[in-house]
């Protein structure tokens, strides 16, 4: 699972400048859903409404700008791409400290 992920308040204005409330709030918690659940966004409406708390009218828009519908879930590519690259990491750190971390500085 993802603890956290870097956040651009910048793009994020800017893809939701005009949105209504309820939609803005759907798509910020679409994100936290997201990540928190490396990409894994249901596709069944009663599930979405119950986990975002808000009514499918306002997530759906959301879904329908920002996510593509695949078959078993809402797919996002950026993100997905995000999470990935996260997990190459997260792997790179663990087989590191299998080897014993990083080499420890040389006094001289």
């Amino acid at each position: 699972m993802i603890d956290w992920y870097k956040f651009n308040y910048r793009d994020y204005r800017d893809e939701t400048f005009g949105m209504a409330d309820a939609e803005d709030l759907a798509y910020r918690r679409l994100i936290d859903l997201y990540y928190a659940n490396e990409g894994r966004l249901p596709t069944d409406k009663a599930v979405l409404e119950r986990i975002v708390a808000l009514d499918y009218d306002c997530i759906d828009p959301v879904l329908k700008t920002f996510f593509q519908r695949l078959p078993d879930r809402w797919a996002h590519e950026r993100m997905d791409k995000d999470i990935a690259r996260r997990k190459a990491q997260a792997e790179q750190a663990r087989a590191a400290g299998k080897r014993g971390g990083r080499p420890r500085a040389v006094v001289v």
